[in-house]
């Protein structure tokens, strides 16, 4: 149980039962409040319900979707104590709202005497013995011994906070502060000190609450949140100055007056220009440089209101779906707000959660509808908050989808929270159309960077020995600078690439009449110089330089360079014959050094490693029109052509990540959940699922893939004690939000079953007789995916004879629960409507029990009721052949028993009498 939550239960039964025991032993008066309730009856009625909510809290984290686990003896304790006293309030509730107060002098005097004229002494004192019972199981000493789980939790929460780059450094070390200060007076005063137990009970739920906010913001980040912004070039130095001068400035080069809007209430700023103008480079420049914070602070304090920052730069290169996706902007934009502006997230929950207090869940899928509704949420209460929004949203053009669904969400953000956005893509005409109207909010690249492209290609050539050289021979050389920048046309990408020759000419000892011929030679066009570039290829390099290009352009995401080396390597069995064990850094070294010289000789200059992620270089194009070149179909013919028959991307992909996998370093960085083997296994899978979906792949190539990776983690965690089986859960979580049912015996086959590569998994299971238990766990696992094919894998495991009514080998609280009732309690939620209809048809159609019985909000209820509950009335009547639970057979009741009688007996329990 999460240290927090069972601090706050203990500290609140402790004043349960100090209050309670008060109630019955004293003579206190009936007081009525303003309110007209009794003074005591609110008391009882507020403690009892915080115990309540934070038992139902620990019970849902204990058993619910994410953290299934052991129930240990003392949360098992608490949580028994917690049920005792929630019985102990009801019947004393039930007391007091029986008892009329009839004014001063008439009634009863006390409580003690409302118990003594209602109950019997030995049922009042049968009730103290057992707050006496409650109170020896826990007592201050409990929560004092707490101490130290409560400080590590706290520093949790500041590496968590920091890790988050959320705004709530302060509040967690104040919070720390204040635990230690109430410890310390508990420590004086024991549970005599019942304002120094109610603040301990008000820290944990405060705790609590931080907890909440940072689940929350892991939810809906994701790791590629950033992958983009820091893979675009940075500016180089002094250009884009430019974009900060006010049109009142000395030296403004247009009209176009960026500063001015930024300064301004004007909502909409468009930045447009052709392909390889500087488009990104020059929105990653205005993200990151001080100048564009300090004048938004301005703007906003001149209202009195707090400024957030958000940005998004779309990637069609990327990947990952959500790098592409409205799903993927609204997500960074919405972590950027609430980590800036934490007091937002109670606005934003409602709409990507379910439950409520402290036993709120939240869903396993967010869809842009669920997000849109994060942000309407957010916007009923900007104006409290006092917030001014800004966002920065580069490359529209990347949009997976059609131009006019972005530029309505683009408004639609905008009229919901009034923020102001400056945008940024080619100059398409939906996006002229929209966003180019008023040349006062918008600019094209091509007609400013002229200064720019000069100070680029002064720089390096002045900076080259071999032109300073030239330029003390032949004053021209000046000459041919003006000549690239007339050239030029303001595309960025096309002075990189001249540069580059001219420096390799350079090299070559070139005169400025060669130089200059060589400017001539090159074409303006930039898919024309990518193909006269392609061309230049040695013959010898053209097979390795097709499968280079093929790989990163099937690739999951950017591969890591030693990808490349093993994907070089002319040996169709290395993957099986390679050992597993880390390779030492002088053969890493060596070897990223022989497949960065392959990839200057085979991609001259198309591909380059990248610093996309800080543990190493990954491969990826020199820049977003490369990839569209290479797409091209008469392109796509001629890597055909050169890769030669036999080659297959992700094939060669799944083989050189099991290699890397089995090479990997045996460190922290490297086996964290989100480091770099965790990357290759999701990586492995993407591709694997490529394969499993397309018919013209032979199941013996993805039995052969997965079999050797199967292998390699089970020799990894034999070798190094490394627990590889839960990285790759880790990886599948990224995706699917994946975690396993069993802390052991863990293989691939777990894996397989989630992604649902029903070729792979069948194959196994003709091949292999498994145990009941892991029958269960891989029944529960098919269970949990979120995404239609999730029937057909439960369908190929129940075909095979998986019984539904397996029993789970974990506990969850104070129950053993079966696979169906435990999907019936918890999994259902993974489901859509019609897949949990289908998936229960068939799963009672294979025998799952309608009479076995389940807890439900605290009451226990059949199978049967529980389906009916979550079917639609004409779903359940076509289930009503499953659905009809024999009846049980009824105890008599003692008809002369009292009613009182039972009542006591169902608080106190069983008791003999002498």
């Amino acid at each position: 149980m999460d240290p927090l939550t069972a601090l706050g239960l203990a500290s609140n039964i402790v004043q349960f039962v100090d209050f309670t025991s008060k109630l019955i032993s004293t003579t206190q008066k009936l007081y009525v409040s303003s309110s007209g309730a009794k003074d005591e009856h609110l008391e009882l009625e507020i403690l009892a319900r915080n115990i309540q909510d934070l038992a139902e809290h620990a019970k849902s984290r204990l058993g619910g979707v994410s953290e299934p686990a052991i129930l240990s003896i003392e949360d098992g304790t608490l949580l028994d104590l917690s049920d005792q006293c929630i019985e102990v309030s009801n019947q004393l509730l039930y007391l007091l709202e029986s008892v009329k107060v009839k004014g001063q002098r008439r009634g009863w005097d006390s409580f003690h005497q409302a118990l003594r004229s209602e109950w019997k002494k030995e049922d009042i004192k049968a009730l103290q013995q057992r707050l006496d019972r409650i109170s020896n199981h826990l007592n201050t000493r409990s929560l004092l011994n707490k101490q130290d789980d409560v400080t590590t939790k706290i520093k949790l929460l500041t590496v968590q906070n920091r890790r988050l780059e959320a705004s709530r450094t302060r509040e967690i070390k104040d919070l720390g502060d204040g635990f230690d200060g109430i410890f310390n007076e508990i420590k004086k005063e024991g549970s005599r000190n019942r304002a120094a137990l109610r603040q301990l009970s008000l820290a944990a739920e405060k705790g609590l609450g931080y907890a909440s906010e940072q689940a929350l913001l892991e939810f809906i980040r994701f790791d590629t949140i950033e992958d983009r912004q820091i893979a675009v070039r940075e500016a180089h130095h002094e250009t884009f100055s430019w974009i900060f001068r006010s049109s009142a400035s000395e030296g403004c080069q247009s009209d176009e007056n960026f500063a001015d809007w930024l300064a301004s209430e004007s909502n909409i700023f468009w930045i447009s220009g052709k392909p390889g103008s500087g488009k990104s480079t020059l929105m990653k420049y205005i993200c990151e440089h001080e100048d564009t914070r300090e004048i938004l602070e301005r703007w906003a304090k001149a209202k009195g209101q707090q400024l957030c920052i958000a940005n998004f730069f779309f990637w069609n290169s990327g990947r990952q779906t959500l790098q592409r996706s409205q799903e993927g902007l609204l997500r960074s934009i919405l972590y950027q707000i609430l980590r800036q502006c934490p007091d937002l997230i109670p606005f934003a929950t409602p709409s990507l959660s379910h439950g409520e207090g402290s036993s709120l869940q939240f869903d396993e899928t967010l869809t842009t509808t669920k997000l849109l509704g994060a942000f309407q949420g957010i916007s009923t209460h900007i104006a409290t908050a006092k917030v001014k929004f800004c966002f920065f949203i580069d490359g529209l053009d990347e949009y997976e989808g059609k131009p006019g669904d972005i530029i309505r969400l683009i408004e639609l953000l905008k009229s919901t929270l009034q923020v102001k956005i400056c945008v940024s893509s080619r100059p398409w005409n939906e996006f002229e159309k929209d966003f180019g109207q008023d040349k006062s909010k918008k600019l094209y690249m091509q007609d400013l960077t002229r200064g720019d492209i000069e100070l680029y290609v002064r720089d390096i050539l002045e900076n080259d020995v071999g032109f300073q050289e030239l330029k003390q021979r032949d004053s021209h050389c000046l000459d041919l600078i003006q000549n690239v920048v007339d050239a030029a046309k303001g595309v960025f990408l096309w002075v990189f690439l001249v540069v580059r020759s001219l420096l390799e000419g350079l090299t070559n000892a070139d005169r400025i009449v060669d130089l200059q011929r060589r400017l001539r030679l090159l074409p303006t066009d930039l898919n024309e110089y990518f193909e006269r570039i392609l061309f230049t290829v040695d013959n010898f390099y053209r097979k390795q330089t097709a499968q280079m290009f093929r790989v990163t352009l099937a690739a999951y995401d950017p591969l890591p360079s030693l990808c490349y080396w093993f994907i070089d390597q002319e040996d169709s069995s290395l993957m099986e014959k390679l050992e597993v064990g880390p390779l030492s850094k002088e053969i890493t070294s060596d070897r990223l050094k022989q497949i960065q010289k392959r990839l200057n000789a085979c991609g001259k200059g198309l591909l380059e490693a990248q610093t996309i992620s800080p543990e190493y270089l990954k491969v990826d194009f020199l820049h977003r029109t490369v990839r569209d070149f290479l797409l091209l179909p008469e392109m796509q013919q001629m890597l055909d052509k050169w890769a030669g028959e036999g080659f297959d991307a992700n094939v060669a992909i799944c083989e050189a990540t099991v290699c890397l996998v089995k090479t990997t370093p045996q460190d922290y960085d490297h086996l964290r959940p989100t480091g770099p083997i965790s990357d290759l296994l999701d990586t492995f899978f993407y591709h694997i699922e490529v394969l499993e979906e397309d018919t013209k792949y032979p199941i013996t190539i993805e039995v052969r893939l997965l079999d050797e990776l199967d292998k390699a983690l089970k020799q990894y965690s034999e070798a190094f004690d490394s627990d590889m089986f839960h990285l790759t859960c880790s990886a599948l979580s990224g995706r699917w939000r994946y975690e396993p049912y069993s802390d052991g015996d863990l293989s691939v086959l777990d894996a397989a079953v989630q992604i649902g590569l029903r070729r792979y998994v069948l194959v196994k299971l003709e091949r292999h007789s498994l145990s009941t238990s892991r029958q269960a766990n891989l029944l529960l696992t098919a269970l949990r995916r979120n995404r239609a094919p999730a029937t057909q894998m439960v369908s190929l495991l129940l075909q095979r004879g998986f019984d539904p009514n397996l029993p789970f080998d974990q506990e969850i609280g104070h129950m053993n629960p079966t696979v169906w009732t435990f999907f019936l309690g918890k999994q259902w939620e993974n489901q859509t409507p019609d897949n949990f209809f289908h998936v229960t048809k068939d799963l009672l159609m294979h025998g799952a029990d309608a009479n076995a019985s389940l807890i439900i909000g605290g009451k226990v209820i059949t199978a049967a009721e529980r389906v009916k509950l979550l079917l639609s009335a004409d779903e359940a009547r076509e289930l009503e052949p499953f659905l009809n639970p024999r009846p049980k057979a009824v105890q008599k009741t003692r008809g002369h028993e009292s009613r009182r009688k039972r009542f006591i007996k169902s608080v106190f329990g069983r008791r003999e009498r002498k």
